[in-house]
């Protein structure tokens, strides 16, 4: 919610009520070129710039700053979040549930941080998810090559050797553009290279064939909740 192209995104997905929708609930600000700030008066969120941090908590190799040496307050994270699913159920009209950036869930930061958010869910009649309520999550691919036969081939592989149950799968398909391109840090300079050929695995026919001969349904969140 806090990021540039959300109410375009409202625009196109509201066209397809088809298709699931979830709030990203977001406290940091990891890329350099591009930022993001809260959309409420958080400054126990945010560097001397307004911006939110770019990480959660510390990690190895990397000296930006993060949330967890923050002097942060529960109360502008209550705040935060209210305002961030306030905007998204109004603008967006087929919102199912809640997820967490950048960590599995932000319980696992804080467990304050997890009651906030289980009350605002209930408040809104929103799923508090945590990558499908603990489902195995499959990889499908290595992060590296960044090449979309090797990932392709090594997704189907995957695949047929899955036995029966529920799965699920995340990554961040994304088409080329002079935004994409300009989005990175220090360590993970190549996200375009990386997201684009994510999108070209995930539609590729091969892919689409390699499911449907094993007989996979492929779900929603919304279906998963039900």
């Amino acid at each position: 919610m806090p990021c540039a192209w959300v109410s375009h995104a409202a625009a196109l997905f509201n066209e397809r009520p088809d298709i699931d929708i979830g709030i990203h609930l977001t406290l940091t600000s990891e890329w350099e070129a591009v930022k993001w700030r809260p959309l409420t008066q958080a400054a126990s969120l945010t560097d001397e710039n307004g911006n939110f941090l770019p990480l959660i908590t510390p990690r190895e190799g990397d000296d930006r700053r993060c949330l967890a040496d923050a002097d942060w307050s529960i109360d502008d994270i209550a705040r935060e979040f209210r305002a961030q699913i306030s905007l998204g159920t109004a603008i967006f009209h087929n919102v199912s549930h809640v997820s967490s950036h950048m960590l599995k869930h932000f319980k696992d930061f804080d467990p304050r941080i997890g009651e906030v958010i289980a009350d605002l869910c209930m408040e809104y009649g929103l799923a508090d998810d945590a990558f499908g309520f603990g489902l195995p999550r499959i990889e499908g691919y290595s992060k590296f090559p960044r090449d979309t036969d090797h990932r392709t081939s090594a997704f189907m592989t995957q695949l047929a050797e899955l036995s029966s149950g529920t799965y699920i799968f995340i990554d961040h398909p994304a088409e080329v553009s002079a935004e994409l391109n300009a989005v990175g840090h220090e360590g993970y300079e190549d996200v375009a290279a990386d997201r684009t050929t994510c999108l070209e695995t995930l539609t590729s026919k091969e892919l689409k064939q390699c499911i449907d001969a094993l007989g996979i349904e492929l779900i929603s969140y919304r279906d998963l909740y039900r």
